[in-house]
């Protein structure tokens, strides 16, 4: 059960609220009505998550990649629900997102052994980890990333990564969705 109540201001109530409607099409989601209890941070919230979501460089299918892992490897079902749909809309299979679900691998010298992945798939999967469970990334793993990428794009895929390690950890610890509890689900194969 979600461990504080929503807070959905009526329209013209709150302007963080109204800038979160803003940027999601009109409607507020169970995230925002928790982080509403705290409307300035919210409102900072939802300004770095549009510009993670929608102003970088990132191709869709990696950005969504490094939200599904990160969502994997810390059992956020809530963002894996979110980000699950738009990266097959970006163009993933089912068995690649399997491979990003599989959390076995994390921290693996071959994050994706079926080779399902394109190379800056594979680079960005083992950053993201690295990222996620040790913070610390070494160095062979940076250069494999940057191997692929700008610098500025190396920059986008850091900050994805930590903004969804936050985001993450705010819908476990609060419960949002009354999902907390619940397992990343399996990927049905193609």
């Amino acid at each position: 059960m979600p461990r504080i109540p929503y807070q959905y201001p009526e329209p013209g109530t709150s302007p963080a609220a109204d800038k979160i409607r803003e940027r999601r099409g009109g409607v507020l989601k169970e995230l925002d009505g928790a982080l509403l209890n705290a409307p300035h941070i919210a409102a900072g919230y939802s300004g770095l998550l549009g510009a993670v979501r929608n102003n970088n460089s990132l191709r869709d299918d990696v950005r969504e990649l490094v939200m599904l892992r990160v969502a994997a490897l810390n059992s956020a079902v809530y963002e894996w629900e979110a980000h699950y749909p738009l990266a097959q809309k970006a163009g993933m299979s089912l068995a690649q997102i399997a491979v990003i679900r599989d959390t076995s691998t994390a921290l693996a010298d071959d994050v994706d052994p079926g080779r399902l992945l394109s190379d800056l798939q594979r680079a960005a999967l083992a950053y993201t980890d690295w990222m996620t469970r040790n913070v610390h990334v070494p160095q062979n793993i940076f250069d494999a990333l940057k191997g692929h990428v700008t610098d500025q794009e190396i920059v986008e895929v850091t900050i994805t990564v930590a903004t969804y390690n936050m985001v993450s950890r705010i819908l476990v610890s609060l419960d949002v969705g009354d999902k907390a509890n619940l397992k990343v689900p399996e990927v049905p194969v193609e």
